[in-house]
């Protein structure tokens, strides 16, 4: 017994726990909540536990909403109760009151769960109809479920109508006169009201529970309907939309229901949709969805989580049909789930960017759904976890933590499945959250606060994305070059050291964003295999800004990947290792004034003293105003970024004229002129022995030209 404070979010009892004492609210407030279906608000005066017989369970979890102070005393018997009341004279009334509210808000949930029965039971067999019309006008033959046409609504339990519930809706109307004139008359009263409540209480939550389990039990009997029926009818009105579409008659058919499609579509347990579905209504009715208390937190988490598993769940199940709804379309290209958290104009669009998106005709740039079903088919191996594992090593890591055995890990190896589930829990997950912007209000599923541009400014369509890397490629010719080799021995020449581009894979999130990230540089080992860039699909910001942020990042990392242990080393002389040089010694540094000096330690500063963040900052400089003659690097950090990210042939050209360039690409000229020489009394000699030159040597011929 004694007085206890607790703090927003904490959870006083969790339902379940044994009942061993009860709590006076002396300030602030509580909700009551069953994980699931029923929530109540508790405010001051309220005794926590009183509605629960002693010695039993708690049927809530009992969370503060507010930072608040209790109260407790033991509770093993009704005497304890009643001796809490007596305790307290002075706010006994006001304990009263809050009593006889919590239980109207008990018999408000009985009413409510009762009509939720009723029209359930309605409209499932409104759309047991419903369904037969559309089979016929699909022309195909209704499956028969004879469970349907059995379905009884629940009987209206008596307490509703009983003069229990008439006497305390008028206790709750007159609770004004009776706290001024009744309760502070006699203590007994107040004794007397709580008692009585607290036993109608446990009345109305043996009929609260006997709803939930009639409303459980029916959706359950009929969740095989209910899945067909949504299955067809996502056909039917994708069949509407699209014919509306075509003949451009005007609005399309709204989109209705979408959840319920996606999860039916999915194919998840009845939990994960119910769970799913509740923790969405939640996030619409939160007034500020980038809240970081710990209740929003949470809510994030749980909707993150079931996000992905029912997405895996659709995933698989898209595999084995070409009738793909389109709001499960939209759900796996934009993390569409519900047209009212999308919102009626949002919905709309992302419609139609869905059934008119056009895949990439290289098949380089693809939306996560695609790029799932590339690994699927085994033409491309998963990316990289956080951990710069690869398949293999994450394998080899689960063995090594005992997670699974040898003979799991070697049957897993190439089991495009297993890849598939690996992806999109480790790369998806993470880089979604990066590209949105803030990993902290972060959820999966599309909402209308999020977005702050127009759609149709933000969309990343393939061709967009090819267009805005193409701009980077013709500013930085060599970005994705990289040294490769290849032998002839029938010619007796062991090496041939040539260059070779590797375009990225551009992987689109699924939702709306403003960050693009170069998740790894390579496949594996590999040198040679296309690196994964990742960017929103529908991205907020400029959109050829973000594509050179995620250049800059190859370029750092591919030259680190190349240089090994060595990439900070100045007597190899690489990219990143002039780059660390410049900034580790800038004061030291004679080319450097004192301006330039004092620039080079905001900038380092700025960047937390990243060495790869102040090169992509100056690397976006150098492309966007370096390439136009507009002078924003200094010296040091201008000649490093020419060397080794050379301007292609057409902006060398305009920058002779300025006095900064002329001599960076007079004396790059002569190296590359050297090796253009030696390239050509190389091929000389190969065309003495062969009548075509290889193909390598011809890459690097091509290169050279730029």
């Amino acid at each position: 017994m004694g007085k206890l404070d607790i703090s927003k979010g904490q959870i006083l009892h969790k339902k379940g726990d044994a009942i061993k004492d009860i709590a006076i609210i002396l300030k602030g407030s509580f909700t009551l909540n069953d994980g699931a279906d029923v929530s109540l608000s508790a405010g001051n005066g309220t005794i926590l536990g009183a509605f629960h017989p002693y010695g039993g369970t708690y049927h809530y979890n009992y969370q503060a909403a507010e930072d608040s102070t209790l109260f407790t005393y033991d509770y093993t018997d009704e005497d304890d109760l009643t001796a809490a009341i007596t305790a307290t004279p002075t706010i006994a009334p006001v304990m009263v009151s809050a009593s006889v509210a919590l239980l109207n808000q008990l018999l408000d949930t009985l009413s409510e769960l009762y009509e939720a029965g009723c029209k359930l039971c309605k409209d499932t067999k409104a759309n047991y109809n419903d369904y037969k019309n559309i089979c016929a006008r699909l022309m195909i033959p209704p499956k028969m479920f004879e469970s349907i046409n059995v379905l009884v609504p629940p009987e209206k339990p008596d307490i509703l109508d009983s003069w229990q519930t008439a006497l305390c809706r008028a206790v709750s109307d007159k609770n004004d006169l009776l706290r001024k004139e009744c309760y502070p008359a006699d203590i007994q009263f107040c004794v007397g009201t709580i008692m009585l409540s607290a036993q109608m209480a446990q009345k109305v939550q043996v009929e609260i529970d006997k709803a939930l389990a009639f409303i459980q039990q029916m959706k359950n009997d009929t969740d095989e309907f209910s899945r067909e029926y949504h299955s067809q009818k996502a056909k039917f009105d994708d069949a509407q939309r699209q014919e509306a579409l075509e003949s451009g008659s005007g609005s399309l058919p709204q989109i209705k229901n979408a959840l319920t499609t996606i999860l039916a579509f999915a194919g998840v347990s009845r939990e994960i949709g119910d769970a799913f579905g509740r923790d969405i209504r939640a996030f619409m009715k939160a007034p500020d969805k980038a809240e970081k208390s710990t209740e929003m937190r949470r809510l994030r988490t749980d909707i993150t989580n079931n996000y992905y598993t029912i997405y895996e769940a659709a995933f698989f199940n898209s595999l084995n049909t070409e009738d793909i709804p389109a709001e499960v379309k939209m759900f796996f290209l934009f993390g569409f789930v519900d047209e009212e958290l999308a919102g009626e104009e949002n919905t709309a669009e992302l419609y139609k960017y869905a059934v008119l998106w056009e895949d990439d005709p290289n098949g380089r740039i693809l939306p996560v759904y695609d790029w799932l079903k590339k690994i699927y088919r085994g033409e491309v191996p998963p990316s990289k976890d956080e951990f710069d594992n690869d398949w293999p090593d994450h394998l080899k890591e689960e063995v090594r933590q005992g997670n699974i055995t040898q003979a799991q890990a070697d049957e897993m190896l190439n089991d495009t499945k297993a890849m598939v589930s690996f992806e999109l829990h480790n790369m998806i997950t993470g880089a979604n959250k990066m590209t949105y912007g803030s990993i902290f209000s972060f959820i999966p599923a599309f909402y209308a606060q999020s977005v702050s541009r127009p759609l149709e400014n933000c969309l990343v369509t393939a061709q967009r994305a090819a267009d805005e890397l193409n701009h980077v490629r013709d500013l930085d010719f060599g970005c994705f070059y990289r040294p490769a080799y290849a032998s002839y021995p029938e010619l007796k020449i062991n090496r041939f050291d040539y260059n070779l581009e590797i375009l990225p894979y551009i992987i689109l999130m699924p939702n709306y964003g403003s960050r693009g990230v170069m998740w790894q540089e390579i496949e594996g080992r590999k040198r040679t295999t296309p690196a994964h860039l990742v960017v929103s699909i529908l991205h907020s910001e400029d959109l050829f800004d973000t594509f050179i942020k995620m250049c800059a990042q190859f370029r750092w990392e591919m030259c680190k990947r190349i240089q090994g242990v060595h990439y900070s080393d100045i007597t190899e002389p690489s990219l990143t290792s002039e780059y660390c040089n410049y900034l580790q010694f800038y004061k030291k540094n004679s080319s450097l004034s004192a301006d330039m000096k004092e620039k080079v330690k905001t900038a380092l500063k700025r960047n937390n003293n990243s060495y790869s963040n102040v090169f992509a900052s100056e690397y976006e400089m150098f492309l966007k105003a370096e390439s136009e003659g507009l002078p924003r690097l200094n010296k040091v950090s201008r000649e490093i970024l020419f060397k080794y990210c050379t301007f292609s042939q057409k902006y060398r050209d305009n920058l002779l004229i300025n006095p900064q360039y002329k001599p960076l690409i007079e004396r790059w000229t002569v190296g590359r002129d050297d090796r253009v020489r030696t390239l050509e009394l190389f091929s000389r000699r190969i065309l003495t022995q062969v009548k075509e030159l290889p193909e390598e040597v011809q890459i690097e011929a091509e290169y050279l030209k730029l």
